[in-house]
């Protein structure tokens, strides 16, 4: 039977539609790190809402910076200082896309069943959600894995995302070494991602071997 958790977490990793307190991200969450007038969070949030758009429809060769800040309405100078690069930017639609799925795992943490039952779940949601926006997971990954400076703290930041995601879903339940289970759930995590990104590995199949690595990792 499918969790209420698992229902609220689908609607938002498929339907793509940002919550409302995500519009305008805080300042002290930008990658770029500096102060932002009071006008500048809207029009970044702008441009990171039309860099998503672009890599939907055509993945990672659509989005240009050019066509970004055009699109958004702001100076390419402007997107610039912003945005070190093309994958800086896509690392921040990735992690706009995270803080989307956190703020639900935090409001409704995964209930019911074994920690097993429920990271398989988790798992499996991130599966369809990859599924259900393929050029877009495509595209974020392919950004997150350039050695652009840029990317560099976008990337620890999912890293660890990734783990919490992983944590929250286990619970309190007593697991053994905790933490090299949850390093290496992510890590068969990151590593399908690359797969999908690279076209030799498929949704279908992320969602199964995610499955059973945390059923195998979580059994007792």
């Amino acid at each position: 039977m499918v969790q209420p958790w698992e229902a609220t977490l689908e609607s938002v990793l498929i339907s793509g539609k940002p919550l409302p307190r995500l519009v305008a991200p805080a300042t002290d969450a930008l990658t770029v790190r500096r102060r932002l007038s009071t006008t500048q969070p809207e029009r970044r949030a702008r441009v990171v809402g039309v860099a998503t758009v672009l890599a939907e429809r055509g993945g990672y060769d659509a989005v240009a910076m050019k066509d970004v800040a055009e699109q958004a309405e702001v100076a390419l100078a402007t997107l610039y200082r912003w945005f070190a690069s093309k994958d800086h930017l896509l690392t921040e639609v990735l992690l706009t896309w995270i803080a989307e799925i956190e703020v639900v795992l935090e409001a409704e943490p995964p209930v019911g069943g074994r920690a097993a039952d429920r990271v398989a779940a988790l798992m499996e949601l991130i599966a369809e959600a990859i599924a259900s926006r393929p050029r877009l997971a495509a595209a974020v990954t392919q950004a997150l894995l350039s050695f652009d400076d840029g990317v560099w703290d976008d990337e620890h930041e999912f890293h660890t995302a990734m783990a919490g995601w992983i944590g929250i879903a286990i619970g309190d339940e007593p697991v053994d070494q905790r933490d090299a289970v949850i390093e290496v759930l992510e890590h068969v995590c990151f590593s399908s991602l690359i797969g999908i990104a690279r076209g030799r590995d498929t949704p279908g199949a992320m969602g199964a071997r995610l499955a059973l690595t945390a059923r195998l990792l979580l059994r007792r």
